[in-house]
């Protein structure tokens, strides 16, 4: 047996659902964590941790332009690595089916302006995934790609508190994400000088939808979606 950690840290590909408890993990291994604020805080770390991982090797190759990696560094990953891992969360894990692997994906959809959507990171802009649909992250990550029968989970806000800046307030699980790594204060940085980079909350929640009954492209909330939907009953 493994923790789910370890999907999260070596799988080649990750896609995910509207509040990431459903994972996928190199398109066959279906992950379910079933409380959602531990689906994010993992999710988070893992994509951080990865990050910090994929710098240190690529300075020890010889890859990057800057000094060479220092004990510092190494220690606070490993640090980082043990902390993770040794986390307990509840799971699940499934092998899913040929046929289940053909249906996992909603599919691209084109609209005539994408809306700018928010990324997890600082820097970092969310694409449509050109096959999958959903949006891509990293090379890794693509979000809310996986199908889910529940259009309104993806609107759905509980209040959290930042951990960082104390803010309370409620968000959806990618607001939330959003908003914690752009309040996370850098590592021997002072904290509370610079105000977080806010997420634009309406573009966050649009997608691309393509009606088959009217044969036109729009940029829907979830709920739009729906109710556009009934108007052709």
């Amino acid at each position: 047996f493994f923790p789910p950690q370890t999907l999260l840290l070596f799988s080649h590909s990750l896609d995910t659902n509207a509040d990431c408890t459903l994972l996928v993990a190199d398109q066959w291994l279906e992950l379910l964590l079933p409380d959602p604020d531990s689906a994010l805080r993992l999710l988070g770390t893992a994509l951080r941790l990865r990050a910090a991982w994929e710098l240190l090797l690529d300075q020890h190759l010889g890859g990057s332009s800057g000094a060479e990696p220092g004990e510092r560094d190494a220690t606070t990953l490993r640090r980082g690595l043990l902390e993770f891992l040794q986390e307990k969360v509840p799971y699940r894990l499934r092998q899913l089916t040929a046929l289940q692997q053909r249906s996992l994906y909603v599919g691209p959809q084109t609209v005539a302006a994408t809306p700018q959507l928010p990324g997890l990171f600082q820097g970092v802009e969310m694409k449509p995934h050109e096959t999958k649909g959903g949006h891509r992250v990293t090379p890794f990550l693509t979000y809310n790609c996986l199908t889910d029968a529940d259009l309104y989970n993806e609107c759905l806000r509980s209040f959290w508190t930042c951990p960082h800046c104390g803010l309370h307030a409620p968000f959806t699980p990618m607001e939330r994400i959003c908003h914690e790594n752009a309040c996370r204060t850098p590592e021997g940085g002072d904290g509370g000088q610079e105000e977080p980079q806010s997420c634009p909350q309406t573009s966050a929640l649009q997608r691309p939808y393509r009606c088959d009954v009217c044969q036109r492209d729009f940029s829907f909330t979830p709920t739009e979606i729906l109710r556009h939907r009934r108007q052709h009953r």
